[in-house]
């Protein structure tokens, strides 16, 4: 029996792509390895970024984790994801880049930081840079899961990856379904997610209706923005929902929603193509805006309410046949997506 762990970093009460993508990891490995004597566990530590003194603990104690073992069994192969969890000396280590700790790098300086840094911590910042960076030069060879993170790698690092799109856990139940009357957002309630410039921008519209499905920090906020743009009738805030209900939520819209900052894949884009739904996103919304733009599937554009209300006003408008037609080559990527082109690149050559 060959032994593989994930490694996975959880923010307590806190389940985003990530958290999926680590669980469906451990899934297909096991799927795949039943017949080849190869099981696989997700091992998780929790993480906390602040004070950001707080991250050296963190490093330290994936440094400090012994997985090479486990109940006297060798674990053969290590499969590090999200920072922390490269920090790990594992002999064997496999390296799937979920995204780095992000405001060391591209975040750094803009609204999603702390509004000032004293000395100290710009200080604590270098050397967790330096730190990081010696950390993923030691793990061969690098994949990640978009070309966004890998230009990340590159540019703040100078350290090479390959690219393997991780398939959507949905992507067996995802189904297309008639081009309903609203526009769909789903995913978690954050400011760096921006739910709240699709409402901003239903205010501009001619027309049409938004859906919002998810949890998270923002959620209050939100309702408070419906009410005070006097939209209740138009904006559907629907919490936390089953996969059964999301399924049917993504079949039945026109459109899906999604404009993070500097999103690192994004598996709304990909589960909305599956459905064969065009995807509204921003020039800023990394990952999202490559493959929107590459396959032609949606509509990018600037960031603001004005540039948004155009796109939704040309959604609404649309036929459905001519939406089917825009998203063609997106549904053609998401099949192109798979968990044998994962395992084969990921696992298999380190056993």
């Amino acid at each position: 029996m060959k032994r593989i762990a994930v490694l996975g970093v959880q923010v307590p009460f806190v389940r985003g792509g990530a958290e999926y993508l680590n669980e469906e990891l451990v899934r297909q490995i096991n799927h795949w390895g039943e017949s080849r004597g190869v099981r696989a566990e997700l091992i998780q530590l929790p993480y906390k970024w602040y004070p950001e003194t707080q991250i050296f603990s963190d490093l330290l104690a994936w440094r400090l984790l012994d997985i090479a073992e486990s109940n006297g069994v060798k674990i053969d192969l290590a499969i590090a994801t999200k920072f922390p969890s490269y920090a790990s000396s594992h002999p064997n280590m496999a390296l799937w880049l979920v995204h780095q700790h992000r405001v060391l790098y591209d975040l750094q300086g803009t609204s999603y930081d702390f509004p000032e840094l004293t000395p100290e911590q710009a200080s604590q910042r270098n050397v967790l840079r330096e730190v990081d960076k010696r950390m993923l030069a030691g793990i061969e060879p690098r994949h990640t899961i978009s070309h966004t993170v890998s230009e990340r790698l590159e540019k703040y690092c100078g350290l090479s990856s390959n690219v393997l799109y991780p398939p959507s856990r949905l992507k067996d139940l995802v189904r297309p379904g008639e081009y309903g009357d609203y526009v769909l957002y789903f995913g978690r309630l954050e400011t760096i997610k921006r739910p709240d410039l699709l409402i901003d921008a239903l205010a501009k519209c001619r027309g049409g209706k938004v859906v919002i499905a998810g949890a998270g920090s923002q959620l209050e906020s939100l309702r408070r923005k419906v009410q005070a743009l006097e939209l209740g009738d138009c904006v559907v805030l629907k919490g936390f929902v089953s996969d059964e209900e999301l399924v049917a939520l993504i079949a039945g819209a026109r459109a899906v929603f999604y404009a993070p900052v500097g999103e690192d894949f994004g598996f709304a884009t990909i589960e909305a193509f599956h459905a064969y739904k065009p995807v509204i996103t921003c020039l800023d919304s990394g990952e999202v805006e490559r493959i929107v733009t590459s396959t032609g599937s949606g509509w990018v554009t600037r960031a603001n309410a004005e540039s948004v209300a155009a796109a939704l006003d040309a959604c609404f408008a649309a036929s459905p046949e001519s939406l089917e037609r825009m998203v063609a080559a997106g549904y053609e990527l998401s099949l192109q997506i798979t968990w044998d082109a994962v395992i084969s690149s990921l696992v298999e050559p380190r056993l």
